[in-house]
Order: structure tokens, then C-alpha cells, then sequence
């Protein structure tokens, strides 16, 4: 396995997600059609929330998120997002991860172990305070927090199934609707 430095791993062509794990790459399974609408559907629903509100930006993947030095990541999440006062921080190919506040993974069966232990465990020991995994196959969608104990615990959802974020302040998304039928995207 060819080992290069995150500098030039950051620089890949943005058509294709590829990690950086301890100076190599791995190559990322693309999305499914179903993860595409779910990533299209977040991103805009997100977005227009972060524009209306001015509290910062939903980058959608790939988009390298540099771990701390000492873990020697490149993640790219599916979307994340960074609020206005890390929004300076953002590089041309990357942003580094204490400026990220959401990280979202949009899971299949291909890649629910990655997202699910090693993406978790990397997010988490990263300090990134939300960690939402939405998984198409399962239909199911499991939010995050970061606790007191530096530790993610599962977030409660409303009694009427909606999340209410704590990182987007007034933000909710009602998880069915992730699930709904959307026509089929062009190829």
C-alpha cells in the first residue's frame, strides 16, 4: 500500500471519497442511489436552516476532515458542518476536525461497520460534539452526542419521533422522512 502525506491525500479529485488511515489510502465505496437522495435531501434541508439562521455551513462529501495529528485521519463524512466562527478555518481541500460540529455518515450495508465502529470511534475521539449515522438499508437513523465523559451516548428523539439537534440550535428533522420515495436520480 502506497503511503503519501495528508497534504497530497487532501488534494485527490473530489469525484471519488478516499480516506487517509496512517499515511495510506483506502478507497471508499460511492453512494448508493438511496445514500445520494438521503445525502441531497440533508443538504438542502440543513443548508437552507444554516443560511436562513447565519450560523455557519453544510459541506457536503467528499470533503477531508483532518483528525487530530495524533490519530493520523483524513475522514470524509458524507456532510458536516461547520459554524460561522470555524467557517475561516475551512482549506481548499479540507477542514480540520475541532471546526467541525456535525459529522454525518449515510450508511448502507457496504459500509455500516466503518461508520458504525471505526468512523464512531474516530469522530468521537476527535471531539466532534453530533454524530449522526443514517443508515438506508435499516431505515433507521441514530444521532449522537458528545457527553461530559468525552464519550458519544445515543440522543433522545421527541415523542413524536423528531431529532432536535444541539449543535444547530432550533434545527429538527423528522427521520420518516428520510425514507420517503424521491424519483430516481440521473445516472
Amino acid at each position: 500500500m502506497m503511503r503519501v502525506a495528508f497534504h497530497q491525500y487532501a488534494q485527490h479529485d473530489q469525484s471519488q471519497s478516499w480516506e487517509w488511515i496512517d499515511g495510506a489510502l483506502d478507497l471508499l465505496p460511492a453512494l448508493s442511489p438511496a445514500q445520494r437522495r438521503v445525502q441531497s435531501f440533508l443538504m438542502q434541508h440543513m443548508s437552507e436552516y444554516a443560511e436562513l439562521n447565519q450560523i455557519g455551513i453544510v459541506i457536503p462529501g467528499p470533503f477531508a476532515v483532518r483528525m487530530p495529528e495524533e490519530m493520523q485521519r483524513g475522514r470524509e463524512p458524507d456532510l458536516l458542518f461547520v459554524p460561522n466562527t470555524f467557517v475561516d478555518t475551512i482549506q481548499e481541500n479540507y477542514v480540520n476536525s475541532h471546526g467541525v460540529t456535525i459529522a454525518v455518515e449515510i450508511a448502507d450495508a457496504r459500509t455500516r461497520y466503518r461508520d458504525r465502529v471505526d468512523k464512531f470511534n474516530d469522530y468521537q475521539s476527535a471531539g466532534i460534539p453530533e454524530y449522526w449515522i443514517i443508515d438506508v438499508d435499516a431505515q433507521e437513523a441514530l444521532f449522537f452526542r458528545l457527553q461530559h465523559d468525552n464519550q458519544y451516548h445515543e440522543a433522545d428523539v421527541s415523542e413524536d419521533g423528531v431529532y432536535h439537534s444541539a449543535v444547530l440550535k432550533g434545527y429538527a428533522l423528522d427521520p420518516r422522512r428520510l425514507w420517503q420515495d424521491y424519483p430516481d436520480e440521473p445516472a
